[in-house]
């Protein structure tokens, strides 16, 4: 949430305004907009080198929303604590490789909390802080390139924060967003979305900037984005609930009038009788993981509701299919969810976070404020999706309170998180595991990121502290395709221990994370990158914000096989395939000998054109398509089974 930044040099750009904006109103309550600025700017590696972050100067101006409570709590007293129903209070057995890359990234030029979130392509990790972009090279931890987020969007007043950064791997860009609050919406208290697409593949490069109003009478906290193969979806806690989907076809290819379809949604739990409208909500839509691209699947928005809300609400999982149509440039939501998946018992509610933003303690409370955010009542960002040969999967995480603490009294947080399952023929979604992760040692765990990679495995990255002595840390787990349901099987692994206490309050408590991310590296399908936040009290730039301070690390899961053979592969060495005359050449190696895996053929946008059934032999598969009959253009190939793929892009001519 928020930002407050005012820059005195300005990079230099080429700006179109869209004066006349097309819209278009709709009878189910959607409309249509054009962008109202168009712009091009320099190359990033241009303005790191002109506008150093450093001399990039600001002033503070706090958003009237940013000075009251961030949420009112859904909380009914009435109703008792609920044990968790699905907590592992074991650490996992099996020994985890450890991190392959660890360093620590940006902390914030002007901006708290911090927000921190990325993305990786073959060559670079990206970072966004409030209000940064920061460039780093994968091999190396290099930092490439830094510019402030001002700098980027050539803002003449206050970008705000809240950024995003997304590698829409599909279309091989990237995309940074933030929002700004200021008059270019006709409003002062009402947002603007600014997006920003590469002209090309490289982060390093020009981007196409896009300026959004998506409701004159709007505060939208919190954004949260996702990739689809039909649009960049934003969600957010906004007064007027809604999901945005912005036109991704013509932004990857900077036409001026893009424009984006807002979508009303009526099913917000706390405005039907049962909490205060006031209260924190924010949906999360569905984020396109893997290689292949959703196709014409439909999107979804989820929430989950809590029986310690009280009223009618149960501890369960709601879906909302989204429907969108650009040719008519609608769309819309269902007042009720399509399903409703009952799920096992929680308790979302931190009873020290009431109205403030604390309720995860740390040792000592020499601050004001001891005790940071717990980001509790929703899925974290993100939702990551996958498919997979015969069903599609979402997981999503969120933190839980599953007890006191002996000797503080105070909450103890753990993590739920969850796989879903969508049946491919009739878009059914089901719960397939659910855990509670949360060993009893009286750590908090919380602020959860989690993925899954080309194995089946599933990561899950979050933040720790006790108030005792554990400050806040990072750490990770994982479990693999092989693992018992509901379990995270790999031995925690610290990522940084935090030093000293997070000192710096905003508001009524100390804001923590916002925005955490982990992702699978697109160039292996195997390698989790993550950023989060964490105390370092050697930091000398972190002083300013109370010890707060950011890393970027990266780790792998071990294959396993239902014979129990582990292996860590080499990815690019497992799946090839050219084209020769007619035919596509198909072959694999160093697979588990004797097993059945599906051999597919798609278009560059995931739909499926011919697949085959094939035995591997001696670890090793080959087989060939016949493409005399398709358009030139670049095809997926994929070889997998419902625990593993591999997927490779190739040209055909």
């Amino acid at each position: 949430m928020k930002k407050q930044l005012f820059i005195l040099t300005i990079a230099a750009i080429s700006a179109v305004a869209v004066k006349a904006q097309h819209t278009q109103y709709n009878a189910d309550g959607s409309h249509y907009q054009e962008c109202v600025r168009f712009s091009e700017s320099e190359p990033i590696s241009e303005l790191a080198k002109k506008y150093p972050v450093a001399l990039v100067k600001h002033e503070r101006t706090m958003p009237a929303d940013e000075n009251a409570p961030r949420r009112k709590k859904k909380y009914d007293p009435s109703v008792p604590f609920a044990p968790d129903g699905a907590r592992q209070m074991t650490d996992g057995t099996k020994q985890s490789m450890g991190t392959i890359a660890s360093f620590d990234g940006e902390t914030s030029n002007d901006g708290w909390p911090l927000d921190p979130n990325g993305a990786a392509d073959s060559t670079y990790y990206v970072q966004t802080v409030n209000s940064q972009y920061s460039i780093w090279n994968k091999s190396t931890h290099a930092n490439v390139a830094v510019v402030d987020l001002k700098t980027l969007f050539g803002s003449k007043t206050c970008d705000d924060g809240d950024p995003v950064c997304l590698y829409d791997k599909f279309a091989d860009r990237w995309v940074i967003t933030e929002f700004q609050e200021n008059g270019t919406c006709g409003n002062s208290n009402i947002d603007t979305m600014l997006m920003a697409v590469s002209e090309t593949s490289s982060p390093t490069g020009k981007f196409y900037i896009y300026r959004f109003c998506p409701d004159n009478t709007d505060y939208a906290d919190y954004p949260k984005y996702t990739v689809w193969q039909d649009g960049y979806y934003q969600t957010c806690n906004c007064q007027n609930d809604k999901v945005v989907v912005y036109d991704r076809k013509n932004m990857i290819k900077g036409v001026k009038t893009a424009g984006f379809i807002s979508i009303p949604f009526s099913a917000n739990p706390l405005t039907n009788g049962s909490g205060d409208d006031d209260s924190f909500f924010c949906p999360m839509a569905l984020d396109a993981d893997g290689s292949l691209p959703p196709s014409n699947n439909q999107n979804y928005l989820f929430y989950f509701t809590d029986a310690q809300w009280g009223g009618s609400n149960t501890c369960a999982i709601k879906i909302f299919p989204i429907t969108v149509n650009w040719t008519s440039k609608s769309g819309s939501i269902p007042a009720t969810a399509s399903q409703t998946l009952a799920t096992a018992t929680f308790d979302s509610h931190f009873p020290q976070d009431n109205t403030s933003f604390e309720g995860i303690d740390q040792p000592g409370g020499s601050s004001k404020y001891h005790s940071v955010d717990p980001l509790d009542g929703f899925f974290n960002f993100r939702i990551p999706y996958m498919r997979w040969t015969s069903y599609n999967s979402a997981l999503m995480a969120n933190v839980v309170n599953v007890g006191t603490h002996p000797t503080s009294g105070s909450a103890i947080a753990g993590i739920r998180w969850y796989e879903l399952r969508q049946d491919t023929t009739t878009k059914a979604w089901s719960i397939f595991q659910q855990g509670t992760y949360a060993p009893s040692d009286n750590v908090s765990r919380w602020d959860p990121g989690v993925a899954m990679d080309n194995n089946g495995s599933i990561g899950l990255e979050y933040c720790v502290s006790d108030p005792t002595s554990v400050y806040p840390g990072i750490r990770f787990t994982g479990r693999t395709a092989c693992d018992a349901p509901g379990t995270m099987s790999l031995t925690e692994t610290s990522v940084v221990a935090g030093t000293g206490d997070i000192a710096t309050a905003q508001g009524s408590g100390n804001r923590w994370g916002d925005y955490t991310k982990m992702c699978i590296d697109p160039s292996d399908g195997i390698t989790f990158w993550a950023t989060t936040m964490y105390s370092n009290s050697s930091c000398t730039a972190c002083k300013n914000y109370g010890n707060a301070d950011t890393r970027i690390f990266s780790f792998q899961i071990t294959k396993c096989n239902p014979t129990g053979e582990v292996t860590v592969e080499a990815p690019q060495t497992v799946l090839t395939a050219y084209q020769s005359g007619s035919m596509l050449n198909v072959s694999a190696n160093k697979l588990p000998q004797g097993n059945n895996f599906y051999v597919e053929l798609f278009d560059i946008d995931g739909k499926k054109i011919a697949g085959q059934s094939v035995m591997s032999m001696a670890s090793e598969l080959k087989t060939t398509f016949n493409v005399s009959s398709l358009a030139k253009g670049v095809y997926f190939v994929r070889i997998g089974n419902d625990n593993f793929q591999r997927v490779v892009k190739v040209p055909i001519n």
